[in-house]
């Protein structure tokens, strides 16, 4: 048998294909397949590409594949598409949310937590008697998704405007700003962000480098957007330790996603609020596209999935 684990996000999606020793034997990466933006056939299309790149088209009745979709469980819509899609497809595979995964990369199958933080971001935990939950993930659309790199990108444009007319001092931020959107006028500012396009999901997310590069500056605005992010990603973990029932302590909180790579600008806040709540920050041991080749292989095609 085959094990073939999807990654999906806003951003890109990852394939992996496993064998039944265990070893990784081919990689494949593609565009982001966030049904809102991509729709049913978008994403169908992402899908077969990467299972027939991934495969080559060999061994396909024999392997099983696990994908991590975003959005699924939250969009009826999208529920429906993927089992019309499943159908389509030319092996069996089984879809959760992507959140999912990213649990099974990092923390394999103990109990525990684990935060994403990408261009969204989302908690997913399981207690010691297989209770699963979820915390946060309302998506950029209702002013969620706090901790990611959206809410850092759209925390960067707000400051701005703030420095723009004088309500808050001007820091290295307001002439990076200026430069990075080659704005004549700093009142501009808005036509350039609608005419590109940035109000979007991506396109803030896109932001928060220009936020980490700041603060890795020495800008004190920036270092407290990170540090903002740290106290909402503080109560996801929170959210969660309410909602289920971990019977051992320390809890193991793990994390994924790209706002990580800004390593101790977010991982020290972070590491400092979780300490109080008797819970222990632990590296990822794979990443997510790894964790849906586990749960392919040890979990077939059933098992609980977020509600």
């Amino acid at each position: 048998m085959y094990y073939l684990g999807i990654d999906g996000g806003g951003t890109k999606t990852a394939f992996a294909l496993m064998n039944q020793a265990g070893e990784i034997i081919s990689t494949y990466e593609t565009i982001g397949s966030y049904y809102p933006v991509v729709g049913k056939e978008g994403l169908y299309n992402i899908l077969m590409e990467g299972i027939m790149k991934v495969t080559k088209g060999d061994h396909l009745s024999q392997t099983v594949a696990c994908a991590g979709i975003p959005a699924y469980g939250e969009i009826e819509e999208l529920d429906v598409a993927l089992e019309e899609i499943r159908g389509r497809l030319p092996i069996k595979i089984l879809f959760v949310n992507d959140v999912e995964v990213g649990y099974y990369g990092a923390l394999g199958f103990e109990p525990g937590i684990n935060i994403v933080a990408g261009t969204g971001s989302i908690a997913i935990g399981f207690d010691e008697s297989g209770n699963i939950a979820r915390s946060g993930g309302f998506g950029y659309e209702l002013d969620g998704d706090e901790g990611s790199a959206h809410y850092i990108g759209r925390k960067l444009i707000h400051h701005f405007t703030r420095q723009i007319d004088l309500r808050e001092e001007r820091t290295l931020l307001y002439d990076a700003v200026m430069r990075h959107f080659n704005l004549k006028k700093d009142l501009y500012l808005l036509g350039v962000i609608m005419e590109n396009n940035l109000l979007e999901r991506d396109g803030m997310a896109s932001l928060s480098m220009l936020a980490y590069e700041l603060a890795m500056k020495g800008d004190p605005v920036c270092i407290q957007i990170f540090d903002d992010s740290a106290a909402e990603l503080e109560l996801l973990v929170i959210g969660l330790m309410r909602q289920l029932h971990f019977q051992s302590r320390p809890i193991k909180v793990s994390y994924t996603g790209g706002v990580f790579k800004a390593g101790a600008l977010i991982l020290k806040p972070l590491i400092n609020r979780l300490e109080r709540h008797q819970v222990e920050m632990v590296q990822p041991k794979n990443e997510p596209v790894v964790g849906a080749c586990l749960k392919a292989r040890s979990l077939g095609i059933t098992g609980p999935t977020p509600t």
